[in-house]
């Protein structure tokens, strides 16, 4: 090697930290100027709609030029398809200056630097010579959308060219780091800057194994234009990528993301701390692709070091939650709906446990195999586990299953072992589901029972004209009980979907609610019906009124009965004592027991027709109460042997 060769290769070395910084800024800058084009186009398609002026990100990347905070706002749409956008032909520019300094540091790049460098100077110059003229501050929508792609399906873009740069300047980061901290690259900061870097890779490094074997995490720092940069990868995906700007008094944390519900999950991680969000509105315009990211600024002041540093470590903690986030939330989309999805997720951020020992051992499917193997609870396409348990009961018991999966994994417990832990606490959720639903039919039940009880005293309480709305009353209150019966058959009908003991309850309120209507129309029917004559005499006071208030006697003591054995059941799984089944059966045998007793005292009732005192009219009426409170009593028997079937052929039998 000549001497000069030498003192190139020499100046090279010292050259390619300080150009490397350079290209990281210029990365941020070419970033925010790719944004407000994009932002831009889309306050000038939606002109009436809020915007932003991306003051805060031309801050931080350090563009001093205040009348870009301005093209925003002045940007319209034109004719045949363009835009007019101030000083497009100078922001353009800008974006293809700024590519040139990220390739700079390329190019020196020992062993195979410079034919790395020339691959990507060809595609800038391909990419610049397809440029419009810009001329008049106007930019074809077409070319607004190719120059922002960051679909490389679409071909290739400025958007993708400052990614790859963005890549190659990280992997040249790393290599030319003249120190690691904590497994932080690191270079050109200052002793300063050392225990702030500690502070955050302790929080990185406490939640790091919780990523197991997946890769990212990989962290840089360095000092440029006079401020600590921290910046983390996250994980695999380009557009992923924190970046931490740290000054003597503020922590501007810079973060770009796909996906913007995880980019609200971000936020949230952050909540116990007054973080100020610049600005998180989506990037994403409706004309343009899906990949393209979403970006917000929070802005932390800290009021001394202490708090620096304790707010970098907890920023650190957070970042192994946001790997493979949306693939977890779509796994545990098809166990529950969204609301519990984002409540567990955020749980298990909360509770240092995250999902990615979840998606590891199985994801969803952990689940669905549990279910399988129990051979009682096929999953119908388009159902989820909380159409069988509810949602409520799906969170805790997805909450458990990620636990159960992180914790394992990190004790080096066997999947199998995880797998069987699963299956068996699902198991207990299945068995006791019956009792959730049950309350159901327990809340139908007391609603038969206030009718039997306001068919009794409709015929009990004497009605000598001195209360003559009692009756009408009495009938008004029935209509609203009958009805609460109605709403409790269509919420079993409709709430539980394929499940078979879904099944089961709602057909077992459907019989009990036969019980319901004929008691609210024999009270209805009393309304009509003579209470007592002129002379003190009346239907009521004699055999008639007799046989109608024994009637109402047994039908009270079945709904009684009838209810008893419903709660019951509530109570029974397969591990119930023995006491607990003889009681329900006990219950059971009592409710079938009355309505036979009914039907004798029914047939009472018609055996009095020959004897009956008054009218034809009144006589329809009479026969018509009698028919209405022996068919209520047939319905809960009814009721309570289909009860008897579901509790002793599926409930005790698993």
């Amino acid at each position: 090697m000549t001497g000069k060769d030498q003192i190139v290769e020499e100046l090279g070395d010292l050259l390619l930290p300080n150009l490397v910084n350079k290209g990281l800024v210029a990365n941020d800058r070419a970033k925010y100027l790719l944004t407000l084009i994009q932002s831009a186009r889309e306050q000038a398609d939606h002109p009436h709609g809020g915007f932003s002026s991306l003051q805060p990100e031309r801050t931080i990347c350090g563009i001093e030029e205040a009348g870009l905070d301005t093209v925003v706002q002045r940007s319209s749409r034109q004719e045949d398809g363009l835009y007019r956008v101030p000083g497009i032909a100078s922001v353009h520019q800008q974006i293809l200056e700024n590519l040139q300094v990220m390739l700079a540091p390329i190019a020196l790049e020992p062993g195979g630097g410079q034919g790395r460098s020339a691959v990507y100077e060809r595609r800038l110059e391909a990419l610049s010579s397809r440029a419009p003229s810009l001329a008049n501050d106007l930019i074809p929508g077409a070319y607004i959308d190719q120059i922002t792609s960051a679909e490389p399906a679409a071909g290739d873009s400025l958007h993708l060219l400052v990614m790859n740069l963005h890549k190659e300047l990280n992997r040249l980061q790393q290599q030319i780091a003249a120190e690691s901290i904590d497994g932080a690259s690191v270079y050109g900061v200052t002793d300063g800057d050392r225990g702030l870097i500690a502070a955050f890779m302790r929080g990185v490094n406490r939640t790091r194994p919780l990523k197991f074997d997946h890769p990212g995490l990989d962290t840089t720092a360095t000092r440029t234009d006079g401020r600590l940069v921290i910046q983390n990868d996250i994980g695999t995906t380009d557009a992923h990528v924190l970046v931490i700007h740290v000054t003597p008094a503020q922590v501007a944390v810079t973060y770009t993301d796909v996906h913007i519900q995880r980019l609200i999950f971000f936020q949230n991680l952050l909540k116990r701390y007054a973080v100020h969000w610049e600005d998180t509105r989506s990037r994403h315009s409706p004309t343009l692709t899906e990949s393209l990211y979403h970006l917000c600024v929070g802005r932390f002041d800290a009021g001394e070091q202490r708090q620096m540093a304790d707010y970098l470590e907890f920023l650190g903690s957070r970042l192994v939650f946001l790997i493979d986030w949306n693939r977890a939330r779509k796994r545990l989309r098809k166990l529950a709906p969204k609301r519990v999805c984002l409540e567990v997720l955020q749980w298990a951020a909360d509770n240092d446990l995250g999902h990615m020992a979840f998606l590891k051992v199985g994801g969803e499917q952990l689940v669905l195999d549990a279910m399988q193997l129990s051979s009682r609870v096929p999953l119908q396409i388009g159902r989820q586990l909380s159409d069988i348990i509810g949602a409520e009961r799906a969170a805790e018991f997805a909450k458990f299953t990620l636990k159960t999966a992180s914790e394992g994994l990190l004790a080096g417990h066997s999947e199998l072992l995880i797998r069987d832990q699963v299956r068996a606490e699902l198991r207990q959720y299945l068995d006791t589901a019956h009792q959730g639903l049950l309350e159901l039919a327990v809340e139908h039940a007391t609603l038969i029972g206030e009718l039997s009880l306001a068919a009794r005293d409709c015929l009990l309480l004497p009605n000598d004209g001195s209360d003559p709305e009692y009756l009408p009353r009495m009938a008004r209150r029935a209509k609203k009980w009958e009805h609460l019966a109605d709403g409790l058959v269509t919420k079993a009908r409709t709430s539980r979907g394929e499940w078979v003991e879904s099944k089961a309850v709602s057909e077992l309120l459907r019989i009990a609610d036969d019980a319901a209507d004929e008691l609210e129309e024999g009270i209805f029917l009393l309304t009509l019906l003579e209470q007592q004559s002129a002379d003190g005499s009346g239907l009521m006071a004699g055999e008639s009124g007799e046989v109608l208030r024994e009637l109402a006697n047994k039908l009270v003591h079945t709904a009684q009965e009838y209810l008893k054995a419903v709660e019951n059941a509530r109570h029974i799984d397969r591990r119930s004592a023995r006491e607990v089944i003889a009681d329900f059966l006990e219950a059971i045998d009592h409710t079938i027991s009355l309505e036979h007793q009914t039907d004798d005292v029914h047939r009472r009732a018609k055996a009095s027709i020959l004897r009956f005192s008054g009218d034809f009219k009144q006589l329809h009426l009479f026969t018509s109460v009698a028919d209405n409170l022996e068919g209520a009593a047939d319905a809960m028997m009814r009721a309570a042997l289909m009860l008897r079937d579901y509790v002793l052929g599926e409930v005790i039998t698993r």
